[in-house]
C-alpha cells in the first residue's frame, strides 16, 4: 500500500512538471508570435543618402552592446518581407512558395568574420560564404567585405531585428536596383550553432 501511494505521488509529480513545461513552451510561443505580429505590421521605412532603408523605429546599438547580444552568436531567419520603394513593405513572406528555389538565410558571428548559410534545395547542400566583418555603431550596419549585410532595428530576448541586402533587381536589362529585406531572426541556441558550422 505504502509502495503504490509513493508511486501515485511519484507520477502525479513527474505530470505537474511536464505540464508546467509544456505550459512554459506555449506561453513563450505566444510572447514570440505576439512580439513578431506587431513588429511587422508597425513597422516603415525611410531611405539615407544611399538608398539604403532606415526603420523609423531604429534602437541605437553601441558597439558594446552588439558584441555582447549579437556577435559571437548564430542567427537564422524566421521572417523575410520585401521591403518597397514607398516605405512599406510587404506582408508575405518572401520565400513562400519558392521551396526548391532558395530560403531563409543563417548567420555565425565570430569576432572579426561572418558566415551566411543558404540551403541549396535544388543540390540538397548547404552553402556558405565566410567574410571578413566590420561593425558602424553609428548606422548599426554590419559589413561583410566592405558591403552592407545587415542593419540592425532592435535587439531583444534573443530577437533580433533587421534590414538585409538581398541583392538586385532587374526590372530591365538596363535598370536594377538594391532589393532590401525586412527580417526577423532568431538567436540560435550554441548547439545549433555549433551544428551548422560544420557546413564551413
Amino acid at each position: 500500500m505504502e509502495k503504490n501511494t509513493i508511486f501515485a505521488a511519484t507520477k502525479t509529480r513527474g505530470m505537474k512538471k511536464k505540464l508546467h513545461l509544456i505550459s512554459s513552451f506555449c506561453l513563450a510561443m505566444v510572447i514570440a508570435v505576439a512580439f513578431l505580429s506587431c513588429s511587422n505590421e508597425e513597422e516603415t521605412f525611410s531611405f539615407d543618402d544611399d538608398g539604403v532603408p532606415v526603420a523609423t523605429a531604429q534602437q541605437r546599438i553601441s558597439e558594446e552592446q552588439f558584441n555582447a547580444m549579437v556577435n559571437g552568436a548564430g542567427w537564422v531567419e524566421t521572417n523575410t518581407h520585401e521591403i518597397y520603394s514607398n516605405g512599406d513593405f510587404d506582408k508575405r513572406d518572401y520565400w513562400d512558395g519558392m521551396e526548391g528555389v532558395a530560403g531563409p538565410s543563417r548567420y555565425s558571428l565570430n569576432d572579426e568574420t561572418i558566415s551566411e548559410f543558404i540551403f541549396l534545395e535544388s543540390m540538397a547542400k548547404m552553402g556558405c560564404n565566410v567574410k571578413s566583418m566590420r561593425y558602424d555603431a553609428s548606422t548599426n550596419t554590419i559589413y561583410a567585405d566592405g558591403k552592407m549585410a545587415l542593419r540592425i532595428i532592435s535587439v531583444n530576448n534573443g530577437w533580433m531585428q533587421a534590414v538585409k541586402l538581398g541583392g538586385v533587381a532587374y526590372k530591365q536589362r538596363t535598370q536594377s536596383k538594391s532589393l532590401y529585406f525586412y527580417v526577423t531572426l532568431r538567436r540560435m541556441s550554441a548547439e545549433e550553432k555549433s551544428d551548422i558550422e560544420t557546413f564551413q
